[in-house]
């Protein structure tokens, strides 16, 4: 009896698991060189069925498919960028000059393209080069599984977004209808434990290098990075996204800064150097209790002499937390310093080795200028609503009368 349960529970889960893996939605980019889509499906999920019969009336005109089939690809792919732009660039091109369709959720693609009724020739992406020779064939799938171990997914897909085209191209050059394809075997947006780990609202959120962070180090997530933006300390998390010097004539000139800490029993001091000042900012625990925060004079040492400064917000934090300002000023007589995404964390209990922030404070008010704005303007409008209200509710409507059938009133004018 019980192996008779253990079998069914196996099978309940190998039927949920392949139900699970059947309900797998890649995206799936179409573009002809001949006429426009006519078959896109009104549904934003488009079933295996359903995609195999938009694919059945494409066949009625006789094109050659190309199909390049990705191992992992999802929507979000292609609104991924960097510094170069857009990851797949050259296939947004391809809607300026050809007819172009595009089904973000479509239930496994190649699988609906194998069960039609046509020969369908698969090969690799290094088989193409200037000799190759056009198989005779239906659908031609073009594999793209080719990772390298040198390059990252997002120089991949850039590697492939200029291949497709220059492929279309070839095949177009022989045959006047060309249906190109771009889609995948599976859906590359696994959100998992590891996945929600890593991903991080900002770049400065945490470092999760594999080496350990040192103390005093300049530590960067990624390569491209600006070292000097986050800085990652034992007793010290601080991250600026721009810095600014402003003169007496208010002339804006960004400089770039490099940090010191002296960290002594009870005061931890941060040094921000630049060859126009040097700014010193020191802060405490001892002040309030369960909080860190700025204590003593914020000086700046520059050509001309010693100058105490003046911050926008005071500096201080829960502990636990992370002190954040859009623009912070430090600001004195001849001369201001402007620090653009100014964020910094203090540890004085222990020193820290997660290379993240804690939850920001931020240096914006419970109560800012638009909520003060907003509020005085609700006030004005209940005022005049209570003044109307109660003239309203003051008006008398006539108790007395003329009598109709008495003397009427009679005024005698001299």
């Amino acid at each position: 009896m019980s192996a008779s349960k253990s079998g069914l529970f196996f099978l309940a889960t190998f039927f949920i698991f392949s139900l699970v893996q059947s309900t797998e939605f890649v995206p799936c980019f179409i573009w002809s060189n001949k006429r426009t889509n006519e078959h896109i499906p009104a549904l934003n999920k488009v079933s295996q069925d359903i995609f195999k019969e938009n694919i059945e009336q494409y066949l009625k005109d006789d094109p050659l498919i190309v199909l390049f089939a990705e191992q992992t690809l999802s929507p979000e792919d292609f609104a991924q960028k960097d510094e170069r732009g857009l990851t797949f660039s050259n296939l947004a091109k391809l809607a300026k000059s050809l007819k172009v369709s595009y089904l973000p959720y479509v239930q496994n693609p190649i699988k609906a393209l194998k069960h039609l009724d046509v020969t369908v020739t698969e090969v690799p992406l290094d088989k193409f080069g200037k000799n190759f020779e056009i198989p005779e064939t239906d659908i031609l799938i073009v594999n793209l599984n080719d990772a390298k171990d040198s390059e990252s997914r997002s120089d991949m897909l850039k590697r492939h977004d200029a291949a497709i085209p220059e492929i279309y191209e070839y095949l177009a050059s022989t045959n006047n209808n060309v249906l190109g394809m771009y889609t995948a075997h599976h859906t590359s947006w696994v959100v998992s434990e590891e996945v929600i780990k890593s991903r991080q609202a900002r770049s400065l959120m945490g470092v999760e290098n594999s080496e350990t962070a040192k103390a005093g180090e300049k530590v960067v997530e990624k390569a491209d990075e600006v070292p000097e933006k986050f800085y990652n300390h034992t007793d010290v998390y601080l991250y600026i996204s721009n810095a600014t010097y402003i003169n007496d004539k208010n002339e804006e000139k960004e400089v770039s800064l490099t940090y010191s800490v002296e960290n002594s029993s009870s005061i931890i001091v941060l040094n921000l150097d630049c060859t126009e000042f040097k700014l010193r900012i020191e802060f405490s625990s001892n002040g309030s209790v369960g909080y860190w925060e700025q204590v003593g004079n914020i000086t700046a040492n520059t050509s001309e002499g010693e100058f105490v400064l003046k911050s926008t917000a005071s500096i201080y934090a829960p502990k636990g937390f992370s002190y954040h300002c859009g623009d912070q000023y430090f600001s004195a007589e001849k001369f201001s310093i402007k620090l653009q995404d100014f964020q910094i964390q203090l540890f004085f209990d222990e020193p820290s080795t997660t290379g993240k922030f804690g939850d920001a404070y931020d240096c914006v008010g419970f109560t800012t200028v638009p909520i003060w704005s907003g509020l005085f303007v609700t006030t004005i409008l209940l005022i005049i609503m209570s003044i109307g209200i109660t003239m309203m509710m003051d008006i008398r409507t006539m108790d007395r009368f003329d009598d109709a059938k008495g003397k009427t009133i009679t005024i005698n004018a001299e």
